[in-house]
């Protein structure tokens, strides 16, 4: 009896330790070496194709490694390019056509104050002069506290990118380098002790990040597809655009369809359109529970974690890492149990 309350004793000691490392290489470590785990999850993805062409032109690997490395890194900043060129072009539209929304806004605004008359009796005349008397302060609050905010965000989202452009570098560099030598790199892993366990370890929670990535991408296909429909149904002639915007806010976060549907149905109340207004709350609902449903399910499945446990890892995570910890906190719940399994 005692042997069992020690043996108990020990299993929990041994967790707690586990839980320990684990968060605090998670909190300090992974920050510093994040770099060269994502060279090295590069180098991992890249090395079939790089093995192949070694194979097929006997040419040196060192040439290869850097040609594979190079059409990655152009592939993407073509891509990020079109995105913020894109992304430019827009706003810039939206700058032209400034005074045209002005006019929406301020006829939407009176169409506001006629609803509120009819809601509460109150004059709409009033509501709008009374709200024409705080706009002068309301805008000199703005111009005080709102446009020192976005030129000091300025300042630090330009030195984040440069510190962004620094660590893509070494990105780039390491990837490189690490493609160059992955045998011998892969081959004393494999021979040394601590690698066996680290690469058993990295195995097990590469495969299971790749399943919860393509469990949210299922997920976003599925509400995307579900927001065109809906809104095809509605009469909206940008269904297929906006619907794929939303499947791409709801994967997000912080965002979500209640970002979008929430304040469009309120819109759509005030304007006096009640059915519009009935649909996107139905889609929303209807998106809501798809996401309560599915998500547990798959990554469930595909991590091999029950349903509650990956909610409550989520839950966990969001509390101790922050806004990260809807991925970090199954990822920590997987290190823990592989590092207690295989130690």
């Amino acid at each position: 009896m005692k042997n069992k309350a020690k043996e108990n004793i020990w299993c929990i000691g041994k967790i707690a330790l586990i839980t320990l490392a684990v968060y605090a290489s998670i909190r300090w470590l992974v920050p510093l070496f994040l770099p060269f785990l994502v060279a090295f999850l590069l180098a991992k993805l890249l090395n079939p194709a790089v093995e192949k062409l070694e194979r097929k032109f006997k040419l040196k690997r060192t040439l290869w490694s850097s040609l594979m490395v190079g059409v990655l890194t152009v592939s993407l900043t073509l891509l990020v390019a079109f995105f913020l060129k894109t992304l430019g072009d827009q706003i810039r539209n939206v700058a032209e056509n400034l005074e045209v929304y002005r006019q929406q806004a301020a006829q939407f605004w009176e169409d506001c104050c006629f609803q509120m008359e009819n809601i509460t009796g109150i004059k709409a005349t009033d509501i709008q002069s009374g709200v024409e008397q705080r706009l002068p302060e309301i805008m000199e609050h703005f111009q005080s506290n709102l446009f020192p905010a976005v030129m000091n965000g300025t300042i630090t989202y330009a030195k984040n990118l440069f510190i962004l452009v620094g660590i893509c570098f070494v990105i780039i560099i390491s990837t490189i380098l690490i493609l160059k030598d992955y045998k011998s790199i892969r081959s004393s892993l494999e021979h040394h002790p601590i690698g066996k366990i680290s690469l058993r370890v990295c195995r097990r929670t590469y495969a299971a990040g790749g399943a919860y990535i393509k469990s949210q991408l299922i997920i976003l296909v599925i509400i995307s597809i579900t927001c065109v429909i809906g809104l095809y149904l509605s009469g909206n002639e940008y269904a297929l655009l906006t619907g794929c915007s939303i499947g791409i806010c709801d994967a997000m976060p912080f965002l979500g369809t209640g970002t979008v549907f929430v304040p469009w149905a309120l819109f759509e109340v005030i304007q006096g359109k009640y059915m519009l207004a009935a649909i996107y709350a139905a889609i929303y609902t209807i998106c809501s529970l798809m996401r309560e449903i599915l998500e547990p399910k798959l990554l469930g499945n595909k991590l091999g974690m029950p349903p509650l446990t990956v909610i409550v890892s989520m839950y966990v995570g969001l509390g101790i890492y922050g806004l990260w910890g809807f991925a970090l906190g199954p990822l920590s719940y997987i290190l823990i149990k592989e590092i207690y399994l295989t130690t």
